[in-house]
């Protein structure tokens, strides 16, 4: 008997008597819970995009990711107010990156007005060599109170177990990508000049570019004050 008396005390003192009791769906008990049209109606989030292409010949890169992302804030009730974007610039360094390094900027220096910043997928946010790298700069929004959302991942971005596992193995494979596209890039640099063929930038004084076709016949012939504009040869 006084075992029970001692359990019920307990249980009786677990609640504050000055609150209304709410139910699992955080509504107060005999309150109808909210609908969807509630929730349509309700005040969107505030959020900003953060879009980012490698190379300056990605001309769409950014724009379809902005439309996959605008297309998910709809879904979700998010207004984005704003957007960083970082034209033709590696993922590999946050150095070279000014709009990435703006917006974690404005979020240390608590002057984010917004709630979550919008990614297109893991990679856009970085493919840096050391994954750690990119938890890092997450961690560092999401200790302000701005979390990061990824809009084309098949996984929310939760913090639950799956998605942290999901989030660890993409940013492992962002990184290894861009260490194998490298090393493919060099292969293939080192084969053509072992051809003969010059590799990037300009044509040094006093020679031009020749450009040919895939048998090696001579196709055009850039100018001088230009290596992309080249006259046909006849």
């Amino acid at each position: 008997m006084a075992s029970d008396l001692l359990v019920i005390i307990a249980w009786h003192a677990h609640f504050d008597h000055g609150a209304p009791l709410t139910s699992t769906w955080g509504s107060q008990l005999g309150e109808t819970p909210m609908s969807t049209e509630d929730l349509d109606a309700a005040e969107p989030l505030r959020a900003v995009a953060y879009v980012r292409m490698s190379t300056d010949r990605q001309i769409y890169s950014t724009e379809n990711q902005m439309e996959a992302i605008a297309a998910y804030a709809a879904r979700k009730n998010i207004a984005i107010v704003r957007i960083y974007k970082d034209d033709g610039k590696s993922g590999l360094m946050l150095d070279r990156r000014p709009a990435l390094k703006s917006l974690l900027g404005d979020v240390m220096l608590g002057k984010a007005d917004f709630d979550c910043i919008l990614v297109y997928d893991v990679s856009r946010w970085g493919r840096f060599q050391n994954s750690d790298e990119s938890a890092h700069y997450e961690f560092i929004c999401k200790e302000a109170g701005v979390r990061v959302e990824y809009c084309a991942e098949e996984f929310t971005n939760d913090g639950s177990l799956l998605s942290n596992v999901m989030k660890s193995l993409k940013r492992a494979m962002a990184a290894e990508y861009s260490r194998e596209l490298s090393t493919k890039v060099f292969a293939a640099q080192c084969r053509l000049i072992a051809k003969g063929f010059r590799q990037g930038g300009a044509a040094g004084y006093g020679l031009r570019r020749l450009l040919l076709d895939q048998n090696g016949r001579p196709k055009a012939c850039c100018s001088l004050a230009s290596a992309s504009t080249c006259n046909p040869i006849a």
